[in-house]
């Protein structure tokens, strides 16, 4: 109890603090996944999109830098949604459902957030640069954001510049080790 219980705290709000992280936690796996099947579905396009075009030589094997944390991430995602009764015991399927959905929807909206200040920036003379700080404990999916942004950010602005448009950076941790 006195692990779960945060100094200070009544077990009521302890027990709030669990379970908002529990549900955070099945979000970002959720958010996970999803990125890792559109990876699949788009990895399945390039082969089908050669085999038309009637390529016979190997693709390049640039895969081994990506590999292991790709494979770490995929067995994370299985084995979280596979356990996601056990993390949070009485979540109904319709509450499930609803939050998942409303993760879509805030996922969509911070996207048409970074759309229309990229728009709104192409428009000025003077463009200022625009600053995010992403923040969160361990596992809750940060990586996988910055990457979703970097992504949506070179595809508005580099085919109107040659110049690098997003730089990331990272102090320390995972995110470091990724970023180089």
């Amino acid at each position: 109890e006195s692990k779960l219980v945060m100094e200070g705290e009544t077990m009521e709000e302890a027990f709030k603090h669990h379970k908002e992280a529990s549900i955070r936690g099945i979000e970002n796996h959720f958010n996970k996944l999803q990125k890792l099947l559109e990876a699949e579905r788009n990895w399945k396009k390039l082969v089908d999109a050669r085999n038309k075009a009637g390529f016979t030589e190997e693709l390049s094997d640039n895969k081994e830098d990506d590999e292991p944390q790709l494979l770490g991430e995929i067995m994370e995602a299985v084995a979280d949604i596979a356990d996601m009764h056990i993390n949070v015991p009485n979540l109904t399927l319709e509450k499930r459902e609803a939050m998942l959905n409303s993760h879509l929807i805030s996922q969509k909206e911070r996207e048409d957030f970074l759309q229309n200040e990229s728009s709104r920036l192409l428009r000025l003379d003077n463009i200022k640069p625009l600053r995010m700080f992403i923040s969160g404990v361990g596992g809750t999916g940060k990586s996988f954001l910055i990457e979703a942004i970097k992504c949506l950010v070179d595809d508005i602005w580099h085919p109107k510049s040659g110049e690098i448009m997003c730089a990331i950076v990272a102090p320390t941790g995972i995110a470091a080790f990724n970023v180089g």
